[in-house]
């Protein structure tokens, strides 16, 4: 009995138990009713966060801010991509041995600033001597020559002069009266005696006539007489055809001797200026001083800045040995690539002006020209190569600085527009502050758009013609912080 008594009062017990434990313990319905209670308190609060920004007179004194009305208007988005800076290769030449030899003088080091002509050393090599001994033969080959071409000429002139007096058939005593200080060359021997032969026949012929007439020779004699004369006039005319045909075929030849020496003269000149890398003075008084054949001068062929030298003095050298650089640095190329991806969004053409930043030189820009800009994309690094030039006056840009280069983009339409400088960020959510009165700024959150290195496209927030703020953005955020925790 007093056991049954003792289980019934541990029930009775554990009963009253549950029933407290069961009122004091929160139920699923008052955990989701005091979350949502907590969320509209949180959302409470963010709504009751102030979103304008009031400044007293000192403090608008303090921090000068500007503003600036909101407007439409076209932006031009820019590429900025990364480049090098490189020598121009117009003015940037490597100085190569023409030939093999032997350095005698060097007379210039890295960092030389030397003038267009300057000897900057020496060389004595065999091969140029032989080029020059060549020239110098040719020349004399070719100065031969047309001594000919003009005797044969002058010969040819005669000759034509001499058969026509004969062909008027002038007296012996005229011909050799004008043609005695005439050169005929061996014409004379063969053209004067055979006129000499047709004059006689024709002179003995005429004295027999008369005795024809009284029978004192006979018939046949006369017309032996006719036939010599006859005979003499024709042999006369062959010998002048002939000697015009040989005296004009004697001058062609002499002419094809002159054009052949001439040409073997031009091919060893160009051979001894391909070696001397400059124009050949033929009546040069140092090109036939036998002591200077196998001299040569390497000469700078523009004034610049020797970057670099190669070979020391007594220093064999090969042909093509790279002996110097020279180098103008006053203008530079910057040379980038424009990938692919960004061709649609960029606009260039020739000549087009760009503005180049150098990290070496930060705070500064430089203007830049268009130079070349290439037609094939490349399949390494699917990009089109760009070089611009750049004026280095002052010489404060070297080869091989790295650079930024801003390229401009397609012209974009009409947008909403503000400073670049007027826009804020909290949160992730960019905003700005439009003027409401002379100490009252409203923030007011907007959606970006296109974004150049000074405007922002506001898509969204703004509708144009209020007073965003430029100068001082940064202040009005801070001061809406400091409201915020109040």
């Amino acid at each position: 009995m007093k056991i049954k008594n003792q289980i019934i009062l541990a029930i009775v017990i554990l009963v009253a138990g549950t029933g407290i434990i069961w009122k004091v313990w929160p139920q699923p319905e008052d955990q989701s009713r005091s979350k949502s209670e907590v969320v509209k308190e949180d959302s409470a609060d963010q709504e009751i966060q102030p979103a304008e920004v009031s400044l007293s007179d000192e403090k608008m004194k303090a921090i000068h801010l500007t503003v600036s009305p909101v407007k439409r208007q076209k932006l031009n988005q820019k590429r900025v991509v990364p480049g090098r800076l490189q020598y121009d290769d117009r003015k940037h030449v490597a100085i190569k041995s023409p030939a093999e030899g032997v350095l005698v003088e060097v007379r210039v080091k890295p960092g030389d600033i030397v003038q267009e002509g300057q000897i900057l050393a020496v060389l004595n090599s065999r091969e140029i001597g032989t080029a020059r001994a060549d020239l110098l033969q040719r020349m004399a080959d070719f100065q031969l020559v047309q001594k000919q071409y003009d005797w044969k000429l002058l010969i040819q002139n005669n000759v034509q002069k001499l058969v026509d007096a004969l062909l008027s058939h002038q007296t012996m005593e005229a011909v050799e009266s004008q043609f005695a200080d005439t050169k005929l060359g061996n014409y004379r021997a063969q053209l004067l005696p055979a006129y000499t032969r047709y004059l006689l026949a024709e002179m003995i012929n005429k004295k027999t006539a008369p005795l024809a007439k009284s029978g004192a020779i006979s018939q046949q004699t006369i017309q032996m007489r006719e036939a010599d004369v006859q005979e003499t006039r024709a042999a006369l005319k062959a010998l002048c055809e002939q000697s015009i045909y040989d005296v004009k075929l004697e001058r062609d030849q002499a002419f094809a001797d002159l054009n052949d020496a001439e040409h073997r003269l031009t091919i060893s000149r160009q051979h001894l200026e391909s070696l001397l890398g400059c124009e050949v003075d033929l009546n040069s008084a140092d090109l036939k001083a036998a002591e200077k054949l196998s001299r040569l001068e390497i000469i700078a062929p523009f004034s610049g800045t020797i970057e670099e030298r190669t070979f020391s003095q007594s220093e064999r050298v090969n042909r093509a040995d790279s002996l110097f650089t020279l180098a103008q640095t006053d203008t530079l190329w910057v040379a980038a690539d424009i990938r692919e991806s960004d061709w649609n969004a960029i606009e260039l053409s020739k000549g087009q002006n760009l503005v180049v930043t150098v990290n070496a030189v930060p705070g500064k820009t430089f203007p830049a020209r268009l130079h070349y800009l290439g037609r094939q994309v490349s399949t390494v690094t699917n990009s089109v190569p760009l070089i611009a030039e750049i004026k280095n006056p002052d010489g404060i840009l070297r080869p091989g600085m790295f650079a930024q280069v801003r390229i401009p983009g397609k012209q974009q339409a009409d947008v909403i527009a503000v400073p670049a400088r007027s826009v804020l960020d909290d949160a992730a959510q960019e905003f700005v502050f439009i003027k409401e009165s002379d100490r009252s700024f409203r923030r007011v959150d907007i959606q970006s758009g296109l974004k150049t290195e000074d405007w922002v496209e506001v898509q969204k927030g703004l509708k144009g013609g209020e007073q965003v703020v430029e100068d001082g953005a940064f202040t009005l955020k801070s001061e809406l912080l400091l409201e915020r925790e109040e």
